[in-house]
This record gives C-alpha cells, structure tokens and sequence, in this order.
C-alpha cells in the first residue's frame, strides 16, 4: 500500500484485560499491571486474560465489551455518526463462542458465526453498511486495517472504522491445545491467549495526532504455523513497508514485535529484525504479558492500546514506530505510524 493521500487515526478505543478504554490500558500499561486468570476445558486449566466481566455467557460479554468501545468511539462526534461509516472487521473466531451454547452449534461455522458478530456490532454501533470481514488468524485486524486504508488513501472513502474483536471461544482453545502450542504457566514457552475488542476511527484529515505511515502484508508459504526460520520474508515485508513510508530503518524511534511466546516464531522475528535494523536496532517494547495473545484482535488491541501510552507525557519521544505481527498460515503484517507534525505543540 503506498498512500496517494495520508490517513490520519481520527480516534482510537480499547477494551481488554488491561481496562475499559485506550486510557486505562495505556495506565496499565505504565503500571506494569496485569491480570492473568484461568480458563478451564476439558478437564484441563490453562492461564488466560479474560475481560475483566462480571457476565459469563459469551453473547452478554460480547454485547458489554462492543457497547463500550462504541461509546468511547463515540465520543465527539453527532449522534448517529455510525450510520453509515464504511466498516472494516477482523476476526479469528467470528461468533463461534455463541454457537458453541446454541442448537446452531451444528450448523456451518463459517456462515452462521460471522452472521452472529456481524449483527453483535451492527447493534452496538447502529450501523447500517455491509461490513468488510477479514479472517486470517493473527493479522486478522491489520488486514481490516490495509483495506479501510487503501481506500481512503486512493480517494474511495473518506473515513472508515476498523476493529479487531476476539471474544473467548473453547473452539479456538481445544485447537491450540491440540497442537500442543498453549503455555501451561505464565512464563512457560507457548501461547496465553486473550480477549480484546479495538477500534480505529480513520480520516483523510488530521484527527488525534497520529497517521498511517504504511501497511504491509505479505504471506510467507514456509509452514501452515510457523514462519520461514532465517526472517528473511518477515524482514521483505518491514522493508516493503519502510519503502511505502519512505523511510529508513533509521527512522524507526520504537519497534513493537509480535513476540507470541513460541520459540520459533520469535527467533525468526528477532532474525528478520537483525536483518533490517542490524547493529542499530531501536528500543522494543511488547505487551502479550500483559494483555495476551488476542488473535484476530491482536493488532487493533495493541496498536490502540500502545498509541495512547504513546500520549502519555512519560513516552512522547517516539515519533515513529513499527509495529509487527506474525500470524498462522503465513500471514504477516508491518505497520509503521508517524507523529503529525505539531501533534505535541
């Protein structure tokens, strides 16, 4: 994606483990706090970031955390400002939770769960589009992200909302179970994964200081789990996306990886950024340890969630960062954001 005009983040909302709105994740976040809890299957307990619900069923979860991200991605604008906003939604497990506790349970996965979030956000934002639905395991919302951005940049919109929802489903656990890739303690290699709902309010005018630099993804036909294990292809597509910023490696203020808790996957990040950065390599800051692994949410989730740590007067430095993310079946994103100019004035 290479933009014919920028696109700016006009608003951003978050909740996760780390709290109810992009305020109090990037308050956590400084805080160093975390709330790891338990989720039990099949006779087996596993660590787990849970939204911090009262409510137990997945619809009643789904409907409080949506309802809150609305409403903080609401704020300042009109009434109805939803209504007719182009959509872009990205997503592991769709509605699969829902009809895990259904008669639906029977029926087809792929038709049925996504009609179930589709109408669980229609309903907590009002909106009146046909969503755009990208499932592509852990690049789910940075796919949303590339097409609600090649749009506006290209002149076909002007604004769009992107989210990244993953909302806790047994069906998504048993399969990581099953491929023996889910950590059994806190600080055991493997996946802790987690529940997030993020959103993005994007425009073709400045808005909260923030722009889209570039978006990049690729796919790396190595292996159906892991990437190829030198980095190479990981560093192409940052490369591909410094290239569409046009910027350098040296430009880079902060990296955040994607640094999933498997061992393979983060060698072959750690490698591909030895390749792009080499001895120069920029400050990391990762946060899976204290949000989890969100899966289809996980690039909405953090991005919003470090973009308003970003905010804070203790990291205003960074004026750009690159945020990476490796996902199952090859899918790998880059995505580079730039401080507007004057946002700190």
């Amino acid at each position: 994606m290479s933009a014919a005009r920028p696109v700016y983040i006009d608003r951003i909302g978050h909740v996760s483990t780390l709290g109810l709105s992009a305020l109090d994740a990037a308050e956590s976040l400084l805080a160093g706090r975390k709330t790891l809890s338990e989720r039990k299957l099949l006779n087996e307990t596993w660590p787990w970031f849970a939204l911090p619900f009262a409510e137990e069923s997945w619809i009643d979860r789904t409907r409080r955390a949506l309802g809150l991200l609305a409403t903080e991605l609401a704020t300042g604008y009109p009434p109805n400002s939803f209504d007719d906003l182009p959509f872009f939604i990205g997503s592991s497990a769709h509605g699969t939770g829902e009809l895990e506790v259904t008669d639906l349970a029977l029926a087809d996965l792929s038709y049925n769960d996504i009609i179930i979030l589709d109408r669980e956000i229609r309903h907590a934002f009002g909106n009146k589009t046909t969503p755009w639905m990208f499932s592509t395991a852990c690049t789910s919302g940075l796919g949303a992200l590339e097409a609600a951005v090649t749009l506006i940049a290209q002149g076909e919109i002007d604004e769009a909302l992107v989210l990244g929802v993953e909302f806790g489903c047994n069906t998504i656990l048993a399969g990581f179970a099953s491929l023996g890739l889910l950590a059994r303690m806190e600080e055991a290699n493997g996946l802790i994964l987690g529940e997030a709902c993020a959103g993005l309010r994007l425009s073709a005018k400045p808005g909260s200081g923030w722009r889209i630099g570039a978006c990049r993804l690729c796919i790396d036909g190595y292996s159906p789990t892991l990437p190829t294990p030198d980095g190479r292809v990981i560093a192409d597509n940052i490369a591909a996306a410094l290239c569409d910023a046009r910027l350098t490696a040296h430009d880079i203020d902060l990296v955040k990886p994607h640094r999933s808790g498997l061992s393979a996957i983060d060698e072959a990040e750690n490698a591909a950024l030895d390749l792009v950065f080499g001895s120069g390599r920029p400050p990391e800051i990762s946060i899976k340890r204290q949000i989890g692994h969100t899966l289809g949410a996980c690039g909405p989730a953090e991005l919003t969630a470090l973009l308003a740590l970003l905010d804070t007067p203790a990291w205003r430095l960074p004026h750009r960062v690159l945020f990476n993310f490796v996902g199952f079946g090859g899918s790998t994103a880059a995505l580079i954001t730039e401080r507007c100019p004057g946002a700190l004035a």
